[in-house]
């Protein structure tokens, strides 16, 4: 009887030992060497959520709240003075709050693809290299101010 859980015990842990063992051999081979490095060659980075005032026919109509995600290059960014974060948020707020063309009761509208391309280009370009890859957005939301609305006019 104690040879037979012996043997039993044993093949269970003999079992084990070679789930574990190909498991970790399935791993190594598809692990290529040059994906480490390429994927430690980016990083994705949240900016703080955002809020622009829209200001419309002299009053405050409301305000746009957004927040992006971006794909940073990290061996530009380590020649910079100054986090691209910084950046991101100031053409954020510049491309929304100065940009009449947005109607922000109407959102559907809004070419969030032509947006981030944008501010993409403009960040690059501010800070002389190509730091930002890509682009996304977490949120982006109108808030009505219903204060703000001129007298007379709705």
């Amino acid at each position: 009887m104690i040879k037979s859980l012996f043997v039993a015990l044993w093949c269970c842990v003999v079992m084990l030992g070679g789930s574990f063992a190909a498991n970790y051999v399935a791993r190594m081979k598809s692990a290529k060497p040059g994906e480490a490095a390429e994927a430690a060659a980016f990083e994705t980075r949240k900016s703080r959520e955002l809020s622009v005032p829209i200001i419309r026919d002299g009053g405050v109509r409301g305000y746009v709240v957004i927040q992006l995600n971006y794909v940073v290059d990290l061996e530009a960014a380590k020649k910079l003075q100054a986090p691209p974060e910084a950046y991101v948020v100031d053409e954020t707020f510049q491309y929304v709050y100065g940009d009449d063309k947005i109607d922000f009761a109407h959102l559907d509208k809004l070419d969030l693809g032509k947006m981030t391309e944008a501010l993409i280009q403009r960040v690059n370009t501010r800070l002389r290299a190509n730091v930002i890859t890509d682009m996304g957005v977490v949120e982006c939301n109108f808030l009505v101010n219903s204060e703000g609305t001129p007298k007379g006019k709705t």
